[in-house]
């Protein structure tokens, strides 16, 4: 028995844990302490002070303020008419064939009442034509339909001086968008002719002579001749 209790002892003995030395663990404490390579404090950041809003925001959000007391029970008014507008923004949006119908609508009558109308006065256009056909009556047909052309740039010019340009040709003047539709289309087709006679190596002969002069006198004399 007294065998078994000294082999018990020794075995709790030599399991036991040593005993802590005390100033051994504060020595080494202070030396990782002391350590300048182990951080154990959080560095403290400094809050940098805002920005004081600028001068002219607070006049703004008082006017804002002041619009949404003033308002008052009308900003349901306002958000109809905000959903009313962006609605039919998607509709033209979705559907481009309404939005083409609706400018052909109103913009074409605006633009009727708003084109200018011009044509050369009846005495000049009646002066212009005789000359024309006395130089056809002996075959000139080239310089008839010039003659059409040079006198047209210059009732153009009397007109509306800023329509011709002195760098322009008889085909820009023929392009220009302050012509009336009617007379562009006379004076480009007085112009082809030309161009066919001066570039095309080809005389004009009595039929593009009749031509030029039927579009001219529709046009000045309204269907006169």
């Amino acid at each position: 028995m007294a065998r078994g209790q000294i082999a018990e002892s020794v075995n709790n003995a030599a399991s036991a844990p040593p005993a802590i030395d005390s100033e051994r663990v504060s020595a080494a404490w202070k030396a990782i302490h002391a350590d300048p390579s182990i951080q154990f404090n959080l560095p403290e950041k400094a809050i940098e002070p805002r920005d004081p809003p600028p001068g002219w925001l607070e006049p703004v959000l008082r006017a804002i303020g002041d619009f949404i007391q003033w308002v008052g029970g009308g900003w349901r008014l306002i958000l109809w008419i905000i959903g009313i507008v962006i609605a039919v923004t998607l509709v033209f949006a979705l559907f481009p064939g309404l939005r083409d119908w609706v400018r052909e609508r109103f913009g074409r009558t605006a633009a009727t009442v708003d084109e200018p109308q011009w044509a050369p006065t009846e005495t000049r256009a009646r002066a212009l034509l005789e000359d024309a056909d006395t130089l056809a009556a002996a075959g000139q047909f080239d310089e008839a339909v010039h003659l059409l052309l040079f006198r047209s740039i210059d009732d153009i010019t009397a007109w509306r001086g800023d329509v011709v340009r002195p760098a322009d040709t008889s085909r820009d003047i023929a392009r220009a968008d302050a012509l009336p539709p009617a007379a562009r289309g006379v004076f480009a087709g007085i112009v082809a002719a030309v161009e066919r006679s001066l570039f095309g190596g080809r005389a004009l002969g009595e039929g593009d002579w009749q031509q030029a002069r039927a579009d001219y006198a529709g046009f000045a004399l309204r269907g006169g001749r």
